[in-house]
């Protein structure tokens, strides 16, 4: 009689962990997209901030040689495979992810794509590089390690 007391309680905690998981996972499938659009000086106040921080530069590779953010990771917008290259960057959908271009366009379009493969926190870069540049803040020259 006890085996069975001990196997029925077993089953009843198994199946609540159980439950309770599929609910964490579907839960977290429910959280909303936020979008914050930002000008270049809050965008880099808010990337100091952030641990490890996800910078997707969306420029073609020879604007990312002129000068880009340190640490951004090259997608190039243009590219018939963007979006191949957004999964194979290996992000992580639930950090934010820091995107911008040259002017605001491109980062701006991009968002839409961001949101559909699931990305959680986007942060963009309203007037690009270009105000970014203006602004004097600092920037890096030449191509990454790994060109997508």
């Amino acid at each position: 009689m006890k085996k069975i007391q001990f196997s029925l309680f077993l089953f009843l905690i198994i199946g609540s962990i159980h439950t309770a998981s599929a609910q964490f996972v579907s839960d977290l499938k429910k959280i909303e997209t936020t979008v914050k659009n930002e000008r270049a000086k809050i965008f880099h106040q808010i990337l100091n901030q952030t641990k490890n921080p996800q910078i997707i530069d969306i420029r073609t590779p020879r604007e990312y040689a002129a000068g880009h953010l340190k640490g951004a990771i090259l997608i190039n917008f243009y590219d018939p495979h963007f979006v191949q290259n957004i999964e194979k960057a290996g992000l992580d959908k639930y950090r934010p992810v820091f995107i911008y271009c040259r002017s605001g366009h491109r980062s701006a379009d991009a968002i839409a794509t961001f949101k559909k493969l699931g990305f959680k926190h986007i942060v963009n870069m309203v007037y690009g590089i270009n105000e970014w540049n203006r602004l004097l803040l600092p920037i890096e020259k030449g191509m990454p390690a790994r060109n997508n």
